[in-house]
């Protein structure tokens, strides 16, 4: 495993877990995804700093929110309060992967037995993931609990917003967890 402290750009990005998840589009009613205040990598401001090293505006390219050390593992987290783009979401997983490993030293092979992928999403907002959408299906987020409960007598996780695929071959894991879900698997690491 490696040690975040040796990198200097990801050691100095430090920040809560909380502050990541924060989601301040409407600066009235600003919402926070965990309440947790372990303290990660603020992805955001490791991005910034890199493109910016190569002359680049930080739009150059996407960025999950935190990356976590949690036991023997490097957790990519992306916060979405709001609607989940699949397209940005999967941007966001490959772009930062690729500057992680840069970062590193590391190819992909490490990433596929170290790293996993968590997307923590607000349920109300994403009701029901395309992939199960049949028909005229009512979306609620009952359905998602009703698939979800299925998904786990099979010994199966639930994976929304098709990134099933990236599990083995980018991410040792990949999870989509709901705000609650989420807080169920930090205490697991007795977080």
């Amino acid at each position: 495993m490696i040690n975040l402290e040796s990198y200097p750009i990801l050691w100095n990005s430090r920040e809560s877990l909380r502050e990541t998840s924060k989601d301040d589009s409407d600066k009235n009613n600003i919402k926070y995804m965990t309440s947790s205040e372990m303290e990660v990598v603020n992805f955001d401001l490791v991005k910034r700093r890199y493109v910016n090293g190569f002359g680049l505006s930080e739009d150059a390219i996407a960025s999950v929110d935190a990356i976590v050390s949690l036991e023997k593992r490097i957790v990519f987290v992306e916060f979405k309060n709001g609607k989940v783009n699949n397209r940005n979401i999967k941007d966001k997983a490959r772009d930062t992967l690729l500057v992680f490993l840069d970062i590193i030293g590391k190819n992909i092979d490490f990433s596929r037995n170290n790293i996993d992928f968590v997307v923590v999403y607000n349920l109300e907002k994403n009701p029901l993931p395309r992939q199960l959408q049949k028909g005229e299906l009512q979306k609620t987020p009952s359905r998602v609990s009703i698939a979800a409960h299925f998904m786990k007598k099979a010994r199966k996780e639930f994976i929304c917003f098709d990134l099933e695929r990236y599990e083995k071959i980018y991410f040792k894991k990949v999870h989509t967890y709901s705000k609650e879900e989420f807080e169920i698997y930090l205490q697991s690491f007795g977080v």
